[in-house]
């Protein structure tokens, strides 16, 4: 797991912003500062350097989230010892399509698919270059969603996300750098915003937030639900043995 970056303190997000964050995956609700503790959370939690950029910004639906680049699956592969073999390639119906299966050290498999057209935006047979940069595009597809797939994540694949209409990529180094506030302007938002409660700043309460962030896609829609309640109703109890079944699904 890669060594982690000591983080500046930040405003304790409220329980809207963490709920949008932890069951829709909408990271629009956080500050810049929120959302670069949660990038590096996610990073550490799966043992990714979050130095490469394994994970980019994109708007899909309306809602900001991450998609996995190929520093992501790179890294994955070599963490959780997954192995992968094309099972397949063939065309089909205008379509070229790779079949692999990935096998972990566990022994664990799961298979995808890639798939490309072979013509272009007029309807025209793909060529030359053209058409051998599209058949290896779906053998590369093909790789990172298995990969994916077997590791238990849910996220997007970039050779995925160009193919999605009207999805827009965000600039990540622009989400990841805070922006840098003058003396006086801290000042003036401390005295604008109102005292969290006690109950925000706890420890547990914290820990709880970034778990279940981090592990948002491994959850079933029961658990997130629980976890939104938990949180927002400040459960110790339900919040330690939601950690414990988080724990328990990692082993």
């Amino acid at each position: 797991m890669s060594e982690t970056t000591n983080l500046s303190p930040i405003p304790t997000p409220s329980p809207n912003s963490v709920e949008a964050a932890l069951v829709r995956g909408d990271l629009s609700k956080l500050t810049e500062e929120q959302r670069l503790h949660y990038y590096r959370a996610v990073c550490e939690s799966l043992g990714l350097n979050p130095l490469t950029r394994p994970f980019e910004y994109i708007v899909l639906n309306g809602r900001l989230t991450l998609y996995a680049t190929r520093a992501a699956t790179d890294q994955l592969r070599a963490i959780r010892g997954v192995s992968v073999e094309i099972l397949s390639r063939e065309e089909r119906d205008g379509l070229y399509i790779v079949h692999a299966r990935a096998r972990d050290r566990e022994g664990r498999v799961d298979e995808a698919i890639g798939a490309v057209p072979l013509v272009d935006a007029r309807g025209q047979r793909l060529t030359g270059d053209a058409l051998a940069n599209a058949m290896m595009k779906a053998e590369t597809k093909a790789k990172r969603r298995v990969t994916l797939s077997i590791c238990g994540l849910g996220w997007l694949d970039e050779t995925e996300v160009e193919t999605i209409p009207n999805a827009q990529r965000v600039d990540a180094e622009a989400q990841q750098q805070p922006k840098q506030q003058t003396q006086q302007q801290v000042q003036q938002q401390a005295q604008q915003q109102p005292q969290q409660p006690a109950q925000l700043q706890s420890p547990l309460r914290e820990q709880f937030a970034k778990a279940m962030s981090a592990h948002r896609n491994k959850l079933s829609a029961e658990l997130l639900e629980e976890a939104r309640r938990a949180y927002k109703e400040n459960d110790e109890q339900a919040m330690k043995e939601l950690l414990k079944k988080l724990e328990v699904s990692n082993d």
